[in-house]
Formats: structure tokens, sequence, C-alpha cells
């Protein structure tokens, strides 16, 4: 008899993973279905009015969710975004970027062609009796007109494309259905065990869905006939309630309308969760679907639970031996989840382009593949958890929920952000402000001004002041024209014309700088070309060479050697020299301290081995120089340079080469 249940149980939990294997593989078919039906979107577009309720400001997400939402490739369609506070950061940045104020908070688009008509800013105040969520979204409603057709809601922390709205409204506008919605795919940011077990339960959930019997709407990306919205009365259904899509949901399946899932636009979200966040994201969600729900929250825990006993049920048997019959299942389940895994692998390669988001996700396959029992039965469990809870926490206000239209607000954090310095901007209004001056990367205006501009610089530090005339050059001023400005740079809020300045200062200074001169040189010359310091001055001191014929006094070259024989050949090669152009010979003495005054005639060639020998007697003690230079110790060279003449030098001794 235990073996009769346990295989009937067993029976029962084999179809029911054979059921979600095949509902994965009916989504890649289901998808290419509506795909050739609706298309891109494109045909029969009606005017939409965006809902867009929104807290706090991200730097590189909120800028990047606004610019992607002004530039929709849709014919008709305008925005409103609906906050708690003025002082909010995203409001704030809103408001100046659009030039917007408190008392006129709503902007038309200067070009009547183009596809986004307007924003308008809506400040809905602090929630009391209901969601904040749900309170901004009602503060927004008092501004839809009758020229809206469609009423579309959007969070501002999705990440989609430009074509997302066309394809959202496909099915309203076609008028297969009068609510269309799609779904997420979390995506992890980092490949950590939380941030994996949260994608591939968000993924199972996101794959099973897509049947008009079973759909619900997504507050995220959602979208209403406004037929269907005035017949439903949303505001005031609305009203007191924490939720706002499986409340909508469930009234208009009441009403007999039917709900589209668009499979292609299932919408990628970056995750990065603790086991703590997981676990708080995971109640939270569960806990609404109890509430406002609780069809789809009773059928979600029949299924998991059937999962959880035929498992628990398989481990008990082999546990009591009960080895053949209880691999049996267990095996062919094995199997079954590896052709999901596939299935699933091959929808989320379809959905997403992008390289990182198919590898973060592929990341995460291999709980797919080896561990679905484990993630399934934690799927389980959190299901379970969420039977007795009421509280929940959200955007740092935590709320008791009553009943569906009764919401009390347990306490709220009290939120110290402010928007970061430097933000960026819209590209919209940087778009408008070049196309107004005719200048950015797109067609040139026609009126708008030449391009010519003459820049006048006069110090590096004082600012460039643009002349519609040339003027003259004064001295110490550069005056610069350029032909062509080069490309704009837009920068964000303000579009402006960016000015190569390294060009300028470059070009200046490199007509400032006087040409080199350059001396000959010979062989026997040095490379003296060493680089210079902007901070201290180098003076190289470079060696000048004279004839040897030239020597006025042969007594300044004897050789150190104090042979007579030496000198009396050397005084009969030196050619006669007038009596006016040579030295005056000093009285000869033992000890002579005297300083040497070198002419042009009179100076010795530094590099020969003589004038070496002259000045340093071999064997003799040499006393250090002077530090003090005399007036005529240098003479300039033909760089005009500087070259150091003789200083004191105090010789002893009575060898040839003490004689001056």
């Amino acid at each position: 008899m235990i073996e009769r249940v346990f295989l009937i149980i067993w029976a029962v939990w084999l179809l029911l993973v054979l059921v979600a294997a095949f509902r994965v593989f009916g989504y890649i078919i289901a998808k290419k279905f509506q795909d050739r039906r609706w298309g891109d979107g494109s045909k029969d577009q009606r005017r939409v009015a965006v809902v867009i309720p929104v807290k706090g400001f991200d730097c590189q997400a909120t800028p990047r969710f606004f610019n992607t939402l002004f530039d929709q490739d849709y014919s008709d369609y305008r925005v409103i975004a609906c906050f708690e506070s003025w002082g909010d950061p995203v409001a704030i940045w809103l408001k100046d970027e659009l030039e917007l104020t408190e008392d006129y908070p709503h902007w038309t688009h200067p070009d009547p062609d183009a596809s986004l008509k307007g924003i308008t800013l809506v400040c809905a105040g602090i929630s009391q009796t209901e969601g904040q969520k749900v309170h901004n979204q009602r503060a927004a409603f008092e501004y839809l007109d009758e020229n809206d057709a469609i009423v579309a809601f959007a969070d501002a922390d999705i990440s989609f494309k430009k074509d997302w709205l066309a394809r959202l409204v496909a099915p309203i506008n076609q008028r297969t259905h009068t609510l269309s919605t799609t779904y997420r795919w979390l995506v992890p940011k980092r490949s950590t065990l939380p941030n994996q077990v949260a994608s591939v339960i968000n993924g199972s959930i996101t794959t099973q869905g897509g049947s008009d019997i079973t759909t619900v709407l997504w507050g995220g990306s959602m979208a209403i006939s406004k037929n269907v919205f005035d017949m439903l009365d949303v505001p005031n259904l609305l009203e007191g309630s924490l939720n706002d899509d499986l409340r909508l949901s469930k009234a208009a399946r009441k009403a007999g309308n039917r709900i589209a899932f668009v499979r292609s636009l299932v919408l990628p979200t970056m995750i990065d969760f603790n086991w703590k966040t997981f676990l708080e994201f995971a109640k939270r969600q569960y806990t609404q679907v109890k509430f406002f729900s609780p069809i789809l929250y009773t059928g979600t825990n029949i299924i998991l639970g059937i999962y959880a006993v035929g498992l628990l049920s398989i481990l008990v048997a082999l546990v009591h031996g009960v080895y053949f019959q209880a691999w049996i299942p267990l095996a062919a389940a094995y199997v079954i989840d590896q052709f999901r895994a596939l299935f699933r692998q091959q929808i989320y390669l379809s959905l997403f382009q992008e390289d990182g988001i198919r590898r973060k996700l592929f990341s995460a396959g291999w709980l797919e593949h080896m561990l679905t029992p484990m993630w399934m039965m934690l799927h389980w469990m959190i299901l379970v958890s969420t039977l007795t809870q009421s509280k929940i926490t959200w955007a740092g206000t935590q709320y008791r929920i009553l009943s569906k239209s009764k919401t009390r607000i347990l306490s709220r954090t009290e939120s110290a952000e402010r928007l970061p310095i430097g933000a960026p901007g819209l590209a919209l209004i940087s778009s408008l402000n070049d196309r107004r001056l005719g200048t950015g990367t797109g067609k040139r205006s026609e009126h708008a001004p030449p391009t010519t501009e003459t820049v006048r610089i006069t110090t590096p530090t004082q600012p460039i002041t643009p002349v519609s005339e040339p003027e003259e050059v004064v001295e110490g001023v550069a005056s610069i024209e350029e032909p062509e400005v080069a490309a704009a740079v837009s920068h964000p809020g303000i579009s402006s014309t960016a000015i190569p300045l390294a060009s300028v200062f470059q070009n200046k200074f490199r007509r400032q700088k006087p040409a080199r001169k350059t001396t000959p040189r010979s062989k026997y010359s040095r490379k003296v070309n060493k680089p210079k310091r902007s901070s201290e001055k180098l003076r190289v001191k470079t060696p000048v060479f004279y004839e040897p014929a030239k020597i006025a006094n042969p007594a300044l070259s004897l050789p150190p050697s104090g042979k007579q024989e030496e000198v009396e050949q050397l005084e009969e090669k030196t050619p006669d020299i007038p009596q006016d152009e040579a030295l005056a010979e000093p009285p000869a003495t033992s000890e002579i301290s005297s300083e040497l005054i070198p002419s042009e005639s009179a100076v010795p060639m530094v590099g020969s081995t003589a004038a070496r020998r002259s000045i340093s007697g071999k064997g003799k003690r040499i006393e250090k120089p002077s530090r003090r230079r005399s007036a005529l110790a240098s003479r300039p060279n033909q760089t005009g340079r500087s070259v150091r003449g003789s200083r004191k030098r105090r010789v002893t001794g009575d060898s040839p080469s003490a004689r001056p």
C-alpha cells in the first residue's frame, strides 16, 4: 500500500516536471507566433500617456532611463513623471533640466512633428493611507485627457530599448487585447550564489507565464486601453491599496478583458543581492501576491508543494531501501531538467543580444543543470514563510497590509539623499540646443552664424575673448584665426562650441619661441643638448679650442719634465710674435701667486697636453683654485655663451712648470 502511494506521488511529480519543461519549450514557439502577429508595433499607433512614478536618483540608471524614454520610436506619446516631493533629487534634476517651475510644471516639445509631445511633472505629496507608489500614480491620473488612447506604466529602474513602447502597446493598438504587459529577467551583476539563485527562480517564473488564463500585469511595464481605464475607474480602484498591478489585473479579468503577455519584450534587470536582501525581496513579492491575487498564490503553493512532497518521498524511499523504484523518477527528472535548461538558455539568447548579459546568465546555468531540486525547495520554503506575513518594507517605508483597499504606514525613513554634483544631463535638451544653435553632429542650420572666429590670448590664465573682427596684434599677444571651428562638444544641459585651446596655446608658444642658433660642430666637440627643466636654469660649460700657433708665451705650455732640451726645442718651433702682442713677463720668483689674464692670442688650447701639464706640475702640490672670478676671467664665444677663464692657482717648486 505504501509503495503504491509512493508510485502515485512520483508519477504526479514526474508529470509536473515534464509539463514545466514543455511550457518552456512552448514559450519559444509562442514568442515566434507573437512576433509575426504584432510585428514591431509600428501599425495603427495611437496616442499614449506614460505614467512614471520615480523616487531617488542614480547617476547611471536614472539619466539612461529618461534619455531612452524621451527617445522612443513611437509616433505620438507624452510622459507624466510623478514623485512625492519637489525636494526629491530626481524632481530637482528634471525641473532644472527642463527649466520648469513648481507653478508651471509642463514642458512642450518645440517641434510639433516630434514624437514626444510633452512632459509633465506631478508632485503627489506624502502618502498617509496607501502605498507611496500608488499615491503618486493617482495624482498623475488627474493629468490625463481625452486625447490619450492608451495609458502605459513603467518603473524607473528598468532597462529597455527605443522600441519598448511600440511593442508594449502593439496588442492594444491592433485591438487583439485591451491590456498588455511583460516581465523582467533578473541578471546577476556578480556571480554570487544569492544572485544566481534569484536569477534562476525568476527565470522559471518568466518562462512559465504567457497564457491568457494565468497572465497577470507587472507594474514595471504594462499598458491599458483608456476606455477600459475609465470603465474600471482605476483612480478609485487603487485608493487605499499598496499594490497597483495585481489589483488592476483582477478587476480587468473580472470584467472580461484579456491580458497580452509580450514574450519578446522581457526586460533585463541587474541585481546584486546578498542572502538577506534576496529573502526580503522575495517575501515582499509573495506577500503582495497573497493579498491581491489569492488564486495565483494558491496555485503556486500547490505546484511547489507537489514538487516538494515528491522530492521528499524519494529521499525517504532511498533511506528505507527501496532503491530501484526511487531511482527511476529521480533519473528521469534529471534528464528532463537538462532539456528544460537548454530550452531556457535558448530563450534568453533570443531575448538579449548583449554578450555581457548572456555571459552573466550562462554563469547561473549550472544551477539549472545540476541543482534544480535545491533551488526549487528554497523557492517553496520562501513561499511558505509568507503564509502569516502581513508587513513589508518598500523603498524605506514599512507597511502593514490590512486588506485590499486598506494599508497602514508603520514607519517611514527620512531620506537625506541629494542630487549629486555634476549629474549627467538630458540628451533631449542638449539635442534641441544644438539644433537651435546649428551646431553638433547634425545638419547645420541655414541661419547658423559663421564658424570663423578670432581668439585673442593675453596670458594662459586669462579668459579667451572672441572678437568679431581681427585686431592689431599687440606685443606679447598672439592673434590666431581658425578657418573652421572644431566639431561642437555637447555637455549636459547646455550646448556649447569647444575651441581647441591646446592647439592655440601650442601655436602661441611655438611662434614666440626664438630660433635656436647653431654652431658648426667639429669632430672634437661634444653634444651638450641636454633637456632643460622649467623650474631651474642649467649652464653648460662648452670648451673652446684655439690654434696652437697663436700661443704668445711658450713658457705657458712647457712640459713638466724639467728638461732644458725640450724647452729649447719648443722655442725654436715657436714663430716670432710682435712685441705689442706678447705678454709682459713678471719678475721670476721661487713662489709666484698671480692672476693669469689671457687674451685672444695668449690663451692656451684647453684640450692640449701641453696646457694640461702647464697647469699642474708633475709631482708638485697644487692648491685648490679660488671660487672668486676676476672681471676678465671669461670671454664670449660664437653662440653667445660665456666660458670661464683661468683662475688663481698657487704653484710651488722650482721646475719649469712654475714659470709664469
